[in-house]
């Protein structure tokens, strides 16, 4: 039986997985070059990684609904490591301080940068660099899958 994939399908599988692959990368400090997406693909990458760093959000035992975002210490420390572009830091840093939602100015692929950075940095508050990245893994292995 062969399987065909909707253009629809290879979009939203190209995104989500390049919405990972950019987290990983930030993780482990590979960041390679932006992945050249069709429109669609790069709204799924944005949809993918909003959603990853709602879900870290959530794991974090501090969460309160109030101040979803408010980045506990160790993420903080981890954002000053990370070289960024000004638009990118002062979203990234915004959402970090103080949960307001200010991604209205930057392009689609600085929003992307900064959700994916907002995601690696809750995820190395909350678990080990390792863990972090076992945990992208199984959602990437879940994601790729058409």
């Amino acid at each position: 039986m062969t399987t065909h994939t909707r253009p629809a399908d290879a979009a939203q599988v190209a995104g989500e997985t390049a919405a990972v692959d950019l987290i990983l990368a930030y993780l482990t400090g590979t960041v390679p070059a932006a992945p050249v997406l069709s429109p669609l693909a790069a709204d799924y990458m944005e949809q993918q990684a909003s959603g990853l760093l709602s879900g870290a959000v959530m794991l974090d035992p501090d969460f309160q609904l109030q101040r979803r975002t408010l980045m506990p210490a160790a993420g903080l420390a981890w954002l000053e490591t990370i070289t960024m572009g000004a638009p990118v830091t002062a979203a990234v840093h915004a959402v970090a301080g103080d949960g307001a939602d200010r991604f209205s100015f930057l392009s689609p692929e600085e929003r992307v940068m900064a959700l994916a950075i907002s995601t690696a940095a809750r995820l190395i508050a909350l678990y080990e660099p390792a863990e972090a990245a076992r945990r992208l893994h199984e959602v990437r292995n879940v994601v790729s899958q058409p």
